[in-house]
């Protein structure tokens, strides 16, 4: 089909890319904070500025990831179902975030001054926020747009379907969210005792404040999906 039909639907839910980037880019800046917390290597001025930075570049290039490409989209976009023009946005906005989170974890590195134990430690973390944005953010604003598509050809939705998928989802979210916290706990039970206090904190404060992220892009995609 024409690409430039979609456009209508590629230019919907900014609210929604707006509060996801800004909501994105806070749990970056805790982070970045624990970070200096954890592996004080910087100065405390130098510190600041640098998990500021971090946090303006998680949310400009979110905010990037989501906006800039359904502008893309050209003539030269064509294809024979709507499915393969969203595919086509979804890995542009997929490249831009794995871009954008190679440039935060290259900052998070000068934050800690490059120190080995940080390293494995923010690898696994940014590893963990770039799946989450990928599937729970730029997934579900595919899943939304596709199904903006089908609604305009009301016979070919099958309700039943709409709700295995989005049913489906949920047991994902809540599958992923149930390992992450296993893994955090067995961390914090490999920690010294001293540390657990701070580090619980962290490794809660970032588990719990991501998993509500994650629900609250859910909650929207249902909310999308019963107005229409």
């Amino acid at each position: 089909m024409p690409a430039l039909e979609l456009a209508p639907i590629l230019r919907q839910h900014r609210p929604f890319a707006i509060l996801s980037s800004l909501g994105l880019a806070l749990l970056y800046a805790e982070e970045g904070w624990a970070s200096y917390v954890f592996w004080p290597h910087r100065p405390f001025s130098q510190g600041v500025w640098l998990v500021v930075l971090i946090a303006a570049v998680a949310f400009v290039g979110y905010l990037a990831s989501f906006l800039i490409p359904p502008m893309l989209v050209s003539d030269t976009w064509d294809h024979p179902r709507a499915w393969g023009v969203l595919i086509n946005v979804m890995a542009w906005s997929a490249g831009i975030t794995v871009l954008v989170n190679i440039v935060i974890f290259a900052l998070l590195l000068y934050l800690v001054n490059e120190d080995l134990v940080a390293t494995y430690n923010l690898l696994r973390d940014i590893y963990i926020y770039t799946l989450a944005a990928l599937l729970f953010f730029h997934g579900l604003l595919l899943y939304v747009r596709y199904m903006a598509f089908l609604y305009q050809t009301p016979d070919f939705v099958q309700p039943i379907k709409v709700v295995a998928a989005s049913a489906g989802i949920a047991f994902v979210i809540f599958l992923v969210a149930g390992f992450l916290f296993t893994l955090d706990i067995h961390r914090l039970d490999s920690t010294p005792l001293s540390q657990q206090g701070l580090l619980g904190i962290h490794v809660y404060v970032r588990a719990l404040y991501l998993l509500t992220l994650v629900l609250a892009s859910y909650a929207w995609h249902l909310r999308w999906i019963a107005d229409h």
